[in-house]
């Protein structure tokens, strides 16, 4: 069980960093010096995500991307706190059955 929290938190993690990077783009279009982020993500060892911010090329669609982005990023944050409470759930279920 502790390996399914430790999984859903770093994609809690991951969603996290790629709402503020887009915030960050949408925050700094008008600034001609501004850099353009964005979220690198890969496996982790031990199961779940690892996540870098690192820079990207200016982009004409950048408005609309990013708040997609950020869109897609609270429905990922949302999918990976749902596995953590049904997690929370079957363990005091499992619990309750054994008491």
């Amino acid at each position: 069980m502790g390996n399914i929290l430790a999984i859903a938190g770093s994609g809690m993690r991951a969603a996290q960093q790629g709402v503020l990077v887009a915030a960050h783009n949408v925050a700094s279009l008008d600034a001609s010096d501004a850099t353009r982020l964005q979220v690198l993500r890969g496996a982790a060892p031990a199961g779940g995500v690892q996540s870098v911010v690192g820079t990207t090329p200016q982009d004409p669609t950048a408005p609309l991307t990013d708040l997609l982005a950020a869109r897609n990023e609270v429905l990922a944050f949302t999918a990976n706190a749902a596995v953590i409470r049904r997690s929370d759930g079957m363990l005091g279920a499992l619990l309750d059955a054994t008491a």
